[in-house]
């Protein structure tokens, strides 16, 4: 399994057992060449890797491995435009090598 998606996978349980409705924001496109193969491209919808809710709040999410390279993560969270209301958030999700718990980075 790839890293990066052992580590979503692993966001999506976090957040499910603090009782949210968890879903992936992923496209997946085909591209034909004109030898006439067949591309798959996976694309993240809203610069996220899921969305979780609850009751009180919608967060759009984003897992990485550690913080070296959370910077594009939070330029895209910076260009993403969404309601400036305080329920909805935008989340950097860290975890960091062998932690239980994520650290959460949140994008204004």
């Amino acid at each position: 399994m790839v890293k990066g998606n052992y580590y979503k996978i692993k966001t999506k349980k976090w957040f499910e057992e603090k009782g949210y409705q968890c879903e992936y924001l992923e496209k997946l496109q085909r591209i034909f060449t004109k030898d006439k193969k067949v591309i798959f491209i996976k694309k993240d919808l809203f610069s996220s890797d899921g969305l979780a809710i609850n009751e009180n709040e919608i967060i759009f999410w984003n897992s990485k491995l550690n913080k070296k390279n959370i910077s594009q993560g939070y330029k895209n969270y910076s260009e993403l435009k969404i309601p400036k209301i305080p329920q909805i958030k935008k989340w950097l999700i860290v975890w960091e090598k062998y932690s239980k718990e994520p650290e959460i980075i949140e994008v204004d």
